[in-house]
């Protein structure tokens, strides 16, 4: 993986294929502690695809829904527009929805059931590298201790994060 020196939200990282089992074993572990905290919520950690300007799916713990087999680490794309991720990871701003159905960048999943999410950026404002995301059955189901804890594992996984930047 090559980091991106230019600056700028969603700028963090461009991956390539033998960057992606260190970057899926970083965000199999994260994703795992996460679901620890949150075990009825459906946990996602994306990172930004260069050669298919997206946000591919690095690790996933199910929670709400029905795992229909078409959502699988390694395959899954959300694009950078017209998605809550992809927004999260263009601005470096986190997106709590207290109900998904009035977030029009909203994507759902093949056999989820969510109702609220909350997805905060890995790396700052300036340089995102992946993001977060958990989503829950319940609209409101988020709260600033939520967001708060969330953050500060982005802030953890950032440290650990198996790629570092050169110039």
């Amino acid at each position: 993986m090559t980091i991106d020196a230019t600056g700028g939200a969603g700028a963090g990282s461009m991956t390539t294929s033998g960057d992606w089992p260190a970057i899926a074993e970083w965000a199999g572990q994260l994703a795992t502690t996460i679901g620890r905290e949150q075990p009825t919520e459906h946990v996602a950690v994306f990172v930004f695809d260069n050669d298919a300007n997206g946000l591919r799916l690095a690790a996933q713990v199910w929670g709400a829904g029905e795992d229909t087999g078409e959502v699988v680490v390694g395959d899954w794309l959300l694009p950078l527009e017209g998605s809550v991720c992809g927004r999260v990871y263009r601005t470096g701003v986190a997106a709590l929805c207290a109900d998904i159905g009035l977030d029009p960048d909203y994507r759902p999943f093949p056999g989820g059931r969510t109702r609220s999410s909350l997805t905060v950026p890995i790396g700052g404002p300036s340089e995102v590298f992946a993001v977060i995301n958990v989503e829950a059955p319940w609209v409101s189901a988020y709260s600033i201790r939520d967001y708060e804890r969330l953050t500060q594992r982005a802030a953890t996984a950032l440290a650990t994060f198996p790629l570092r930047r050169f110039a």
